[in-house]
């Protein structure tokens, strides 16, 4: 009963909520706001490359919107989706259900294209002129904006770098006055050191993500690209035995670099092959655009069909393309359905890109439209992302070299350091003992005074050698995991560059774990005394 009045006086006091109820719901909300802000770029441009492309079959403004609203896949699509909804159910005007909705949107790039459409349609502009030329201003206004998100990328890669390096820094000034100064608890000094590091750490994770422009390469389909089925198949077993097996190894032998080394072994097959369809895929798109632009113009000119147009083109010229688009060309020839074939396809070649442009190209085309034209409109909006995509890739490899000597760096010298800490102590707890055991046999003598003056009794003489050892596995840990997590966001592709970027983290910092004693050991020795 006291409980229950305590929860009630509580709610009162907070216009009947519990403290912190709503906390997770407005973190949610947060979550997808900013996940759809990144997405809404591409997905606008999606879709008015989609209501471009179909009014070259002269639809009518109510099948723009009722065809629009239907694509799930486009972020976007959700708000024509209430605009039809108060059209259709409120028989509301458009341009009302236009200006309603643009009201409500929070992302600026669409509010404005949705105003803009609501002043066209009120002005008297046929949507097909509308469409068009804003086409042209989406395109320009996604160059703009993706421009200056590469732009961020590229300062605040370098910040990133910087702030990281300025912890790591921090952690090993720790270390040092751990050392020297010999406190009986160090771990609330250890701890600060953690927080210090762990936050530069997610600042610098979420700045990174919050300035990648959004570049998805794989689609959500299912099955994707042999590569992708592959490693879907691998990661199931790749990845359990990797954690188990550090896990194990380190319990065993205690050595974190030995487990640190298997697990960036075991999932370096997996880096591997995402690496590779990371760049397949790239070049398919960068093919896909001269191919798309031809197969509209071959099926405009001549009048044909789209499988009669394959045959026509030069395929010879599609390096990457060309294996997939002669079994689509083999099985419409065959009768099979065509549905199903172009499926097959866009399976195979596991591109984002293909995948939404290929759809807007079949889409438009069955419902009348000019394959020439639609095929000069998709591609044209296609190019521009690719373009944009190689500037990206030229960025983001510069930083890839920088990320991995740099966190080398770091880690070697975080680990040879401690290592010269603990060589250091041993040594002088060494010298202490034998100057201990002097003073023993030489009691009362000058010679014995003379010794203890001039030796410090605590410097590096109670060095916490277990906690320390583990102080520096989760600083180790923590930096090594935010990198991973950076080269991801920053490379883009698919959550197999995860695997690429743990195998490569993963296989030097255990590397650097096991090298950094011995080679302390072999520049770096302390001669000790003896007692006679």
């Amino acid at each position: 009963m006291a409980i229950e009045g305590f929860g009630k006086s509580v709610r009162q006091a907070n216009a009947g909520k519990l403290p912190f109820q709503d906390l997770g719901k407005s973190i949610k909300e947060k979550l997808d706001t900013l996940t759809e802000n990144k997405k809404m770029g591409p997905d606008l441009l999606f879709m008015v490359t989609y209501m471009a492309s179909i009014t070259t079959a002269q639809a009518t403004r109510p099948e723009i919107f009722a065809y629009t609203a239907v694509r799930k896949e486009y972020v976007t699509c959700k708000y024509i989706e209430r605009v039809e909804f108060f059209v259709k159910r409120w028989n509301y005007s458009y341009v009302q259900a236009l200006t309603i909705i643009a009201d409500r949107v929070k992302n600026d790039m669409l509010r404005s294209m949705l105003n803009r459409f609501g002043n066209s349609m009120e002005s008297g502009v046929p949507d097909e002129d509308f469409l068009n030329r804003e086409l042209g201003t989406i395109r320009s206004v996604y160059r703009n904006s993706y421009e200056q998100g590469l732009e961020m990328l590229k300062k605040w890669s370098d910040a990133y770098i910087a702030m990281l390096f300025a912890g790591s820094l921090v952690g090993i000034i720790m270390m040092i006055s751990v050392a020297i100064y010999s406190p009986g608890d160090p771990q609330s000094t250890l701890m600060s050191s953690y927080m210090v590091v762990g936050g530069i750490a997610v600042f610098g994770v979420v700045t990174m993500y919050r300035s990648v422009p959004s570049d998805d390469k794989t689609h959500n389909m299912g099955k994707g690209s042999k590569e992708q089925d592959l490693i879907h198949r691998l990661e199931k077993k790749v990845v359990p035995l990797a954690v188990m097996g550090a896990i194990i190894l380190y319990l065993l032998s205690g050595n974190a670099g030995l487990s640190m080394l298997l697990a960036g072994l075991l999932l370096l097959p997996l880096g591997v092959i995402g690496y590779l369809d990371d760049q397949n895929i790239i070049k398919r798109d960068a093919e896909f655009t001269t191919f798309i632009r031809s197969l509209g113009a071959v099926m405009g000119g001549k009048g044909v069909t789209i499988a009669n147009a394959l045959g026509e083109i030069d395929r010879k010229s599609l390096e990457t393309l060309e294996p997939f688009i002669n079994g689509v060309y083999s099985k419409l020839n065959l009768g099979l359905d065509e549905v199903l074939t172009w499926e097959r396809f866009l399976h195979e070649c596991g591109s984002n890109l293909i995948y939404k442009y290929l759809n807007i190209f079949r889409d438009a085309v069955e419902l009348g439209g000019k394959p020439d034209i639609i095929g000069q409109i998709v591609g044209s909006s296609m190019l521009e992302q690719v373009l944009l995509r190689e500037k990206r890739n030229n960025v983001s490899m510069g930083f890839v070299i920088l990320l991995v000597p740099m966190h080398a760096m770091m880690v070697g010298i975080f680990l040879v350091l401690f290592h010269i800490l603990l060589t250091m102590s041993r040594a002088i707890q060494t010298v202490m003992t034998s100057f201990g055991e002097t003073g023993a046999a030489l009691s009362g003598s000058t010679t014995a005074g003379a010794l203890g003056s001039q030796m410090p009794i605590d410097l590096f003489v109670n060095f916490p050698e277990a906690e320390m050892n583990m102080y520096v596995l989760i600083m180790i840990t923590i930096i090594s995991v935010a990198n991973i997590v950076v080269g991801k966001i920053v490379m883009g592709g698919d959550r197999y560059m995860f695997y690429f970027f743990s195998s490569l983290i993963f296989a030097v910092t255990g590397i650097i774990y096991i090298g950094a004693p011995e080679i302390v050991a072999m520049f770096f020795s302390i001669p000790t005394i003896t007692g006679a």
